[in-house]
């Protein structure tokens, strides 16, 4: 048996499953929490989902007469497990059904958002463990806006030295550690991207593990991400003024998209990662998941592999995107000391304004198609409103979580079944305004650093950002690993990267807003045309 264990970040403790011990085990757990600086509203949560874990496991004779709490606290998270011998028993399990998909699968991607505890059997033990983020001091947000202050003042104080001080700063100091800053993230993120790809396959499974509502629902979040794309990429070609006159003719515009097509299969597995092609990476983990499918019996162990591989490396990246406020600090000093920051900043300011127009046209849009199910605007706006502007104030998906199954249910009338696959499933593979991020800032700075252009390179573009908004991981410093893999596609200067994160931490507020605002109205078309919605919540004035 373990031993009890307290230090400041290490907490384990054995317990009995007597009601008292129960008790005292969700007082141990709270205030561990409390002490590693978690909010209380989530400390609450993880108290409650333990206690009805423990009640699960009590009703069982066949299990030890003992439970272990475990809690640690490294790199900026919190990791939180409960530990019980035994024959093996999921607490967690949900019943599969056939027409509304798994919900065993909705209660995975709940896991891999980081809004559910997960269950493994191991070494003839139930765990249940749950992973949490401590709240910041400073928000992402903050800290980007006090790493272009500083980077200011500096480079400010910076052009005051003579031109030899200068070059020599630049030289042996800034350029090495920016050309380190750049290695880390492109080490990292074609592994990343491809353990993403297969895992998420694997995760999903066989296709009819969706069942056919969740086919149904999959094809309308996908059109609806590809819709805006094509939509954005016009708007985008037309805004930029982008010179394609070199591919106007029919035969070279279907030249480069054969070329594409092919372009997709890679010539050797070590290229695409070497090279950061988006389409090659994700073409081989899809490839490499769907053979472990079908070969699910004899790649237990493979699938393991994966699944803890996908989760090391994203705890790396997560960990490295704490590194993301120094590097635009390094990147606009190095950028203000050469002279450069002034022409790229203002035309990134106007993308920044151009692009919240589009996610706010699309909000009204979204709204406006609920009229044909009989509510109002006003109507309309009322029932989304509140999980819109926890969205839009918090820029999270999981801090609005709670108020979007609230808002579902409740008062759009949607069947509670239905959410409960739909929302977790919805919230991993349709997220249409990170499209509109990912085609904007990506060819605003091609058309900066004078890239030329083609039909095809165009389209590749509106490819990757449909694929890559579904592919990305959702966690912090995931966005800039899809503007890394894009930008080495595109040919766009590395440099450019710590711009295009900054301006994606600005655009994340109105891109959650829009893409938890179109989740909801698509589920409620949906439901509605599966006749899955209870009119009379739907239609009424609450």
């Amino acid at each position: 048996m373990l031993e009890d264990k307290n230090t400041a970040k290490y907490k384990r403790r054995t317990f009995t499953f007597s009601p008292e011990d129960i008790d005292a085990a969700s007082d141990f757990t709270f205030g561990a929490l409390d002490s590693f600086g978690l909010p209380r509203k989530d400390a609450l949560r993880v108290r409650f989902s333990q206690e009805e874990v423990l009640l699960n496991w009590r009703e069982r004779e066949d299990r030890s007469e003992t439970f272990t709490v475990e809690l640690q606290h490294r790199l900026g998270r919190i990791q939180h497990s409960v530990r019980c011998q035994g024959a093996s028993c999921n607490p967690l399990a949900i019943e599969v059904t056939e027409d509304y998909g798994s919900q065993r699968l909705g209660q995975s991607m709940l896991e891999n958002l980081g809004l559910s505890s997960a269950w493994q059997y191991r070494d003839g033990a139930n765990v249940v463990s749950t992973s949490l983020r401590r709240k910041q001091k400073l928000s992402q947000l903050a800290q980007v806006v006090l790493a272009v202050v500083l980077a200011a003042v500096f480079g400010w104080l910076g052009l005051l030295l003579p031109d030899k001080w200068i070059d020599g700063l630049l030289t042996m100091v800034l350029d090495p550690l920016f050309n380190t800053f750049l290695g880390i993230f492109t080490c990292i993120v074609g592994p990343m991207m491809f353990l993403a790809m297969v895992w998420g396959i694997v995760n999903i499974g066989d296709v009819r593990q969706l069942g056919s509502i969740g086919k149904k629902l999959l094809g309308r979040f996908l059109m609806g991400s590809m819709g805006l794309g094509i939509i954005v990429t016009f708007i985008a070609v037309f805004y930029y003024g982008l010179d394609l006159s070199g591919t106007q003719g029919g035969q070279a515009v279907v030249q480069s998209i054969v070329e594409m097509i092919l372009d997709i299969i890679p010539g050797n597995v070590v290229e695409p990662f070497l090279s950061g092609n988006t389409l090659q990476i994700l073409f081989m983990g899809v490839v490499v998941g769907i053979g472990i499918i079908l070969l699910r019996e004899r790649m237990t162990i493979l699938t393991h592999v994966v699944e803890q591989s996908n989760a090391v490396v994203q705890l790396i990246l997560s960990a490295i995107s704490r590194l993301v406020p120094a590097f635009i600090f390094l990147s606009v000093f190095r950028l203000i000391l050469q002279g450069t920051l002034a022409q790229s900043a203002s035309g990134l300011l106007k993308v920044i304004l151009v692009t919240v127009i589009i996610s706010a046209a699309d909000i009204l849009i979204q709204t406006l198609t609920l009229t044909k199910h009989g509510l109002s605007v006003g109507q309309a706006f009322k029932k989304l409103s509140p999980t819109l502007l926890i969205a839009l104030s918090t820029a999270s998906s999981a801090a609005a979580f709670p108020e979007m199954l609230n808002a579902s249910t409740k008062k759009l009338g949607v069947d509670e079944k239905l959410v409960n696959f739909a929302l977790p499933f919805g919230s991993v593979v349709f997220m249409p305004h990170a499209v509109i991020l990912f085609i904007m800032i990506p060819l605003f700075f091609a058309q900066s650093y004078g890239i030329e252009l083609t039909a095809g390179s165009i389209i590749i573009c509106l490819i990757n950002a449909v694929v890559l908004s579904v592919a990305a991981p959702p966690i912090p410093g995931g966005a800039i690993s899809c503007y890394t893999l894009m930008f080495l596609q595109l040919g766009i200067p590395l440099e450019a990267i710590a711009l295009a994160a900054a301006a994606n931490v600005v655009l994340d507020f109105t891109a959650t807003a829009g893409q938890i605002h179109s989740l909801l109205v698509q589920l409620t078309h949906g439901a509605k045309r599966m006749g899955m919605v209870k009119e009379e919540i739907l239609l009424s004035k609450e």
